[in-house]
């Protein structure tokens, strides 16, 4: 992975910041200026299709001045994408998975994650089709960040399972079927509508994906 694509995924997993080269008052607000319009930019645009210009003619500074912030248009997307992606590190993180197996617990996870979703659903859409299109390495980031929301769930299952609370099964195959619904639901259901579902409907989807979650369980026999 290259060090534009890394700024995102490090911060995402740890404990580092984002890369600031401007330190004073001025330069944080023409950072947080420019990361603003890109969000703007990417999300109407789409990423393929936004351009250096676009940003910072919204951001109202000069190509110059972007260049003191962001080596590239990849570099500020992968700024771009962080508040959403730690916002869904973070729900991920508060769950409690680990605690709960009951059908009304993975419902309100569900319901918990894409409302989280929800909140940035614009730029995390944009993140899914700059992945699939494979634009400037972005299918190595969504498959390295995919890759730890699977392993999680993977861990859930198999201690689950010691604890005798479900039955044996393929495991890693299981995590990957119940990750890549998750993700299909919030992409189609809340990322691509031209308007953001209410919180009603979130819930409604959340129920649905949540009772499948717990019925994909295996049994104890």
């Amino acid at each position: 992975m290259d060090r534009e694509v890394a700024t995102v995924v490090e911060p995402v997993s740890g404990d580092a910041g984002p890369r600031v080269r401007v330190g004073n008052v001025r330069g944080q607000r023409t950072r947080a200026a420019l990361v603003e319009a890109a969000s703007a930019c990417f999300s109407e645009y789409g990423y393929s299709s936004t351009r250096i210009a676009d940003i910072v003619g919204r951001a109202g500074v000069s190509q110059g001045n972007f260049y003191r912030h962001f080596d590239s248009k990849k570099e500020i997307f992968a700024e771009a994408l962080r508040p959403g992606l730690d916002a869904l590190l973070a729900s991920s993180r508060r769950s409690g998975l680990e605690e709960h197996d009951g059908t009304d617990a993975l419902v309100a996870i569900t319901v918990a994650y894409l409302t989280t979703y929800s909140r940035h659903r614009h730029i995390l859409r944009v993140m899914r089709e700059a992945a699939a299109a494979r634009a400037d390495g972005f299918d190595e980031l969504w498959l390295r960040l995919r890759s730890s929301f699977v392993a999680r769930t993977q861990a859930w299952l198999e201690r689950l399972h010691a604890a005798e609370r479900i039955g044996d099964g393929d495991f890693p195959m299981l995590a990957e079927v119940l990750g890549a619904m998750v993700e299909q639901v919030a992409y189609v259901q809340i990322g691509l509508p031209e308007v953001t579902p209410r919180a009603e409907e979130i819930a409604r989807i959340g129920r649905c994906v949540g009772e499948v979650w717990a019925r994909a369980l295996p049994p104890v026999h």
